[in-house]
């Protein structure tokens, strides 16, 4: 088996950088067959990804897997480059990829059951034999004509913007402080967030309007936000999105929010709702800020179809 990394030494506030020499040991004693390309700018995965997929192509490898180490991000760039690949290429036998988690969220991780500790992690993936089938987030932005992928989540309105406010904190990349950005920006979107109004249409089922939105996040994993287990029952492995939408709180309601979460009860609350679909339509009106996987889209109204499609994953 060849494997070819991709990895962000700057994930996890330099956490990758910090444990990559020992990353390379295990490989070392595993005897692995590997080559390493290293990340150097903001989407610079989605380009390496692409790079190697088309030296295979030519190469033509037995057996080739492709991992993403790094965050929740580096993953998305690399089944985002995988994906444009196979787009133009769609008669070619898809190369699976796999995550190593040495970010910081680590949500599909989670999501996927694949250890946080990357140690173990690496060792699961040196020893599969086989990829497994997965649904991938899918958009299309209906008034512009463009589409993307999405690994984790597709947000609009507060956890957008926690994540906007969180990458303009100095303590972002901090190591140890970095998780105190989010907290600091979760306390100041409660404070000030502007509810939205949002139209939500599940496929073959009436619209449903919305006008005082807080959180509108559609998911393909149980986490977001670090951890955070907003639809228990999402699974990769169902070709259905959740959608969830949660009408601006009062002070108590937050609270209850909150208290639901660790309960995983949350979703029966009178004031937040649940889609589970195949195919989803979501339109805002006036400048909101989106996230996907956790990076910025900016401010802006969203018109968007969402689906998903499959493509294969190295996991246990």
């Amino acid at each position: 088996m060849k494997y070819f990394i991709i990895i962000n030494l700057h994930a996890g506030g330099d956490n990758a950088k910090k444990v990559w020499p020992a990353i390379q040991r295990q490989l070392a004693a595993s005897h692995a067959d590997y080559q390493t390309l290293y990340t150097a700018y903001p989407n610079h995965a989605i380009e390496l990804s692409e790079q190697i997929l088309d030296e295979l192509d030519t190469t033509s490898p037995a057996d080739a897997v492709l991992i993403a180490a790094g965050g929740d991000g580096t993953l998305h760039e690399t089944l985002l480059g995988c994906q444009r690949y196979y787009q133009a290429h769609p008669h070619d036998h898809q190369v699976p990829t796999a995550f190593l988690p040495v970010g910081s969220g680590n949500d599909f991780a989670r999501g996927l059951k694949i250890p946080l500790k990357w140690e173990n992690a690496l060792a699961d993936i040196l020893s599969g034999a086989t990829s497994k089938i997965i649904n991938v987030g899918h958009y299309v932005d209906l008034d512009h004509h463009l589409e993307g992928f999405f690994t984790n989540n597709l947000g609009i309105g507060f956890d957008a913007t926690v994540v906007h406010l969180a990458n303009k904190s100095s303590l972002k990349t901090h190591q140890f402080f970095g998780k105190f950005s989010y907290m600091a920006a979760i306390l100041n979107v409660i404070i000030h967030f502007q509810g939205f109004h949002a139209e939500i249409q599940p496929a073959n089922v009436p619209e449903v309007t919305f006008d005082n939105v807080f959180l509108l996040t559609t998911t393909d994993i149980p986490y977001f936000g670090g951890g955070i287990n907003i639809v228990p029952t999402a699974s990769v492995f169902d070709d259905h999105l959740d959608l969830v939408v949660v009408e601006k709180p009062s002070l108590w309601q937050l609270i209850l929010f909150i208290s639901m979460i660790f309960l995983k009860r949350h979703l029966r609350l009178k004031f937040i709702h649940h889609y589970h679909e195949k195919e989803l339509f979501i339109k805002t009106n006036g400048n909101r800020l989106g996230q996907i996987d956790g990076e910025e889209l900016g401010a802006r109204s969203y018109n968007l179809k969402l689906n998903t499609i499959k493509y294969p994953f190295w996991v246990r």
